[in-house]
């Protein structure tokens, strides 16, 4: 495809055998597809992420039954795990990639403020332009321009100047909504409890 079409080469993918993919266990060793070449010895450090995705539906089936009927679901302590490895990473490419960083930032927010992942990262960035403090709009939108390739030089400016920034603002409100949601997990587990008589 890569030499076929002329975005081939932005496509990626795994090739899982079945027996790995029924495991909660992220796969390794596999064949996968990067940068227009056939690779070996990948692994999928996201895999929580991709089966939650799977689990709710945002694919396109081609082939084949269901995910749902081949992918065994995340939990959130597994999806939460990886949630924190991208905030890691986002923080080491915020100076080299900003607007990658600044948009997966925005959904770490999301992600953290629902308790689970469904938006993607444009569709998160849209969301915090509504509901995150105002002062954040600028850097929002040139990380939005710069992913859709029209960011200009204005928008380089900002998100060089802002983007460090909007990685301090968004890890406090990340781990702030981390705490809240885990205290209303714990609040609803004693809830179940005491409705079953286990919990007095």
């Amino acid at each position: 495809m890569a030499a076929r079409f002329e975005f081939g080469s932005k496509l990626d993918g795994f090739y899982i055998p079945y027996a790995s993919v029924r495991r909660r266990a992220s796969p390794k060793k596999l064949v996968y597809g990067a940068h227009g070449r056939i690779q070996r010895g990948g692994s999928d450090d996201s895999w929580a992420i991709h089966r939650e995705h799977l689990a709710r539906s945002a694919y396109i089936r081609l082939y084949g039954p269901s995910a749902s009927r081949i992918f065994s679901r995340a939990i959130w302590p597994e999806i939460r795990s990886e949630l924190y490895r991208q905030l890691v990473y986002a923080r080491r490419i915020i100076d080299s990639d900003p607007w990658w960083s600044v948009l997966n930032l925005c959904r770490l927010v999301y992600d953290f403020k629902r308790g689970g992942i469904v938006a993607s990262k444009l569709g998160a960035a849209r969301w915090a332009l509504n509901r995150l403090p105002s002062r954040w709009k600028p850097v929002i939108k040139s990380a939005i321009k710069t992913y859709k390739g029209i960011g200009d030089r204005k928008d380089r400016t900002i998100l060089k100047r802002d983007a460090r920034r909007f990685l301090g603002f968004a890890s406090i409100r990340i781990i702030a909504f981390d705490i809240a949601l885990d205290t209303r997990r714990q609040k609803t587990a004693y809830l179940r409890k005491s409705r079953t008589g286990t919990g007095r």
